[in-house]
């Protein structure tokens, strides 16, 4: 049976996965809990809530009273987060020099980066937070990894094409994740059991100039294919990277809005970001509460409209580079 959860449990939900303590994830736990839907679909669900609730409580009893805040925690700027994740000597610090022109330490070696390092990558109208971490393999556990991609917006896994073994590197990082409930995908489903975090993620396969990279593509396609989108890049040879950019906005799934006043041209500069499938009530909610509290109507341009410079509602769903003008009471 389906679990037909409602949109305020995916709303409460995404604060779970982005709250910084334990009695900010409790509350967003009994929110989830309370509006769920109480049937068979979900008793699975209903049980492991119940359960990270007890854990929560549990852990809050034995931690200490003053708190520091953890290295995971990066406060979150632009667009959307996206931790960039991969083996050791996959090219992350390299890739993220290269499409955010930041000063982060590259070297030939395994583990250079030891702490996240965050860095602005532009596209188009907006930033996207990149944040760089520590190569993950079985020898080199980062146990936090998992806790900076519940709070992010997207994921980037990083290949190697240039390693034959990248196919179980990669495994040994999506199954390490899974262990901790986070769940790498490319898409993330609309029904699912429990309490794991689904993060939108893009697979960018480095090293396509490789003299063996076609063949470790390939394999890497036959086993990951149906689960991610593939970009293939070459950071050393800066070949794919626009490519790279435009993929990565599409798996975040964000909506970007410009907004005009009346009778003015439209404010090009920076966009309102919003989720996929968001209405004016959202812009407008996001802009300002009392501009939602006093709305009348949104005139419209762009490709969700039927025309240009429609009159619509505020259920009215926006789509990428639509500008709207409010109009209030």
């Amino acid at each position: 049976m389906p679990a037909n959860l409602p949109p305020v449990y995916h709303a409460a939900e995404k604060r779970y996965r982005q709250a910084n303590t334990p009695e900010e994830k409790i509350e967003a736990l009994r929110e989830m809990y309370a509006v769920m839907p109480k049937h068979k679909g979900t008793d699975k669900l209903q049980a492991d809530i119940k359960r990270r609730i007890a854990q929560l409580k549990e852990a809050a009893k034995k931690a200490p009273a003053a708190r520091q805040i953890p290295q995971w925690v990066i406060e979150k700027v632009g667009a959307g987060q996206v931790p960039v994740i991969g083996p050791p000597n996959a090219g992350k610090s390299a890739l993220i020099a290269a499409v955010t022109h930041a000063d982060v330490r590259v070297a030939e070696y395994p583990f250079t980066t030891q702490a996240p390092v965050p860095a602005m990558m532009p596209f188009e109208s907006i930033q996207i937070q990149l944040v760089d971490t520590p190569a993950w393999s079985p020898d080199f556990d980062v146990g936090w990894i998992p806790e900076l991609a519940r709070r992010a917006d997207a994921c980037l896994l990083l290949a190697d094409l240039s390693d034959t073994g990248t196919g179980a590197a990669l495994q040994f990082i999506v199954e390490a994740m899974e262990a901790r409930d986070v769940v790498l995908i490319g898409e993330v489903p609309d029904e699912r059991e429990g309490v794991e975090v689904c993060v939108p993620t893009l697979l960018a396969a480095n090293k396509s100039d490789a003299p063996n990279a076609s063949r470790v593509l390939e394999e890497t396609e036959q086993v990951f294919g149906r689960r991610f989108p593939i970009c293939p890049i070459s950071v050393e040879q800066n070949q794919g990277l626009d490519i790279f950019k435009r993929a990565l906005f599409e798996v975040m799934q964000i909506t970007r809005v410009f907004t005009k006043q009346p009778g003015k041209d439209a404010d090009l500069g920076e966009p309102f970001v919003l989720a996929n499938g968001s209405t004016v009530h959202d812009l407008a909610a996001k802009i300002h509460k009392e501009i939602l509290a006093n709305f009348k109507y949104a005139r419209l341009w762009g490709a969700s409209g039927r025309f240009q410079g429609q009159r619509v509602g505020e259920d009215h769903v926006l789509a990428d580079g639509d500008i709207v003008e409010l109009h209030t009471r």
